[in-house]
């Protein structure tokens, strides 16, 4: 259990470090490991490098870079006639098929559109809102189905 916590904490701290320097501290001593033509393990040790940066930052190479933290998603929500506006997005509710709606920590609980491109976002708020968002897609859009 407390070897869970510290790679929490380690991949909190790598996180705060500004993306510059994510990226200077893992691709540096690989580009230096192809500039001076090192053997094979050297080759080998400057792929593993790379392969730790999508261990330690994973966001920063996935495509969904959209996430909002949100302190009150429900300000957000709204049922406009035949569309749902989350935020400055909107989409026609013919379209919604699925909503994923689930719990993402301890503390937060997160709201994303997986199936439909035109709601990019992922919003991730406070979990005690989590029974509010599905009863608002339950009562508004009943045809949805609520992924968790």
């Amino acid at each position: 259990m407390t070897d869970l916590t510290t790679r929490e904490k380690f991949k909190q701290h790598i996180i705060k470090l500004p993306k510059w320097l994510r990226f200077a501290l893992i691709f540096a001593p690989y580009v230096t490991l192809f500039y001076f033509d090192l053997s094979f393990w050297g080759q080998l040790y400057g792929a593993l490098m790379v392969l730790f940066a999508f261990y330690i930052t994973p966001d920063a190479f996935s495509r969904s870079h959209n996430r909002s933290e949100v302190k009150n998603i429900m300000t957000l929500l709204d049922a406009q006639g035949d569309k749902l506006r989350v935020g400055l997005e909107q989409v026609p509710s013919a379209k919604l098929k699925r909503v994923a709606v689930g719990e993402y920590n301890k503390s937060s609980a997160i709201l994303s559109f997986p199936f439909n491109y035109q709601i990019s976002h992922h919003y991730v708020f406070p979990i005690q809102q989590l029974e509010s968002v599905r009863e608002f897609f339950k009562t508004n859009y009943p045809q949805v189905d609520l992924i968790t």
